[in-house]
């Protein structure tokens, strides 16, 4: 019987020292990892799931509203505008009662 414990490790090109980064400063390591396994660079990886992991919740306070400003503009190459957090919020916001979040 094989157990998990025996399992290879599974190769996804990255040096041990940012695997252990994405496991220690991610926001969220799986979806990171998950990235970098479906080929996307590392450090585009870590813009993406920085972006997203932001803008999953409704900011409350002015700083993460700035936090998610300047993680749109990173991660879509664009300043947001007031209609593109209308639309977000419609899509998403509002209807987070649909909308798994961890």
């Amino acid at each position: 019987m094989q157990r998990m414990t025996d399992l290879p490790l599974e190769q996804i090109n990255l040096l041990d020292t940012d695997y252990a980064d994405i496991l220690a400063r991610s926001s969220h390591p799986s979806f990171e990892l998950q990235l970098v396994r479906f080929g996307v660079d590392a450090a585009e990886a870590r813009i993406k799931t920085n972006f997203l992991t932001l803008v999953r919740q409704k900011p409350k306070t002015p700083e993460q509203w700035a936090t998610l400003t300047e993680a749109w503009k990173v991660a879509c190459e664009y300043e947001p505008t007031v209609e593109d957090f209308r639309l977000w919020a419609k899509f998403l916001w509002e209807n987070q009662d649909s909308v798994e979040v961890d």
